[in-house]
């Protein structure tokens, strides 16, 4: 699968089935991508484009043949599919925001701890230069 720079991917493997009775259970490995902005050079506008990969998971989505309905195996293993499909999206996104939340307040720390540098070399270098000045 191609990854694009700017969206978020989530990468099925083979989807792998079971029987027993009337229960079909579909268990999916799948993998997370994000994509991760390398700024190269401040204001220059060139970004180098990877990703960053959340690892592998593994899910596992489940259809039941109710009592009263007639076993369909190739319509279990499509609602048990479906099932794990979805259970891998919802953790995907959780895991995404997890993830995008510790990178936005890394960089909120080090804006923080930068700003305030920033003013102790500013107001140093005013009370330097009234000290020439004199």
């Amino acid at each position: 699968m191609r990854i694009d720079s700017n969206r978020i991917k989530v990468s099925f493997k083979r989807a792998n089935f079971s029987t027993e009775g009337n229960v079909v259970k579909c268990t999916l490995n799948y993998t997370i991508l994000v994509p991760d902005f390398n700024f190269n050079v401040i204001g220059s506008g060139i970004e180098s484009f990877g990703s960053f990969w959340l690892g592998t998971r593994r899910t596992v989505g489940v259809a039941k043949c109710s009592p009263n309905d007639t076993f369909d195996k190739k319509k279990g293993r499509e609602i048990a599919e479906a099932r794990a499909e979805a259970k891998a999206y919802k953790h995907a996104s959780m895991l995404v925001r997890r993830y995008i939340k510790s990178v936005v307040d890394k960089y909120h720390n080090m804006i923080m701890e930068f700003d305030a540098k920033s003013d102790y070399v500013q107001r140093h270098n005013a009370d330097y230069v009234k000290e020439l000045d004199r």
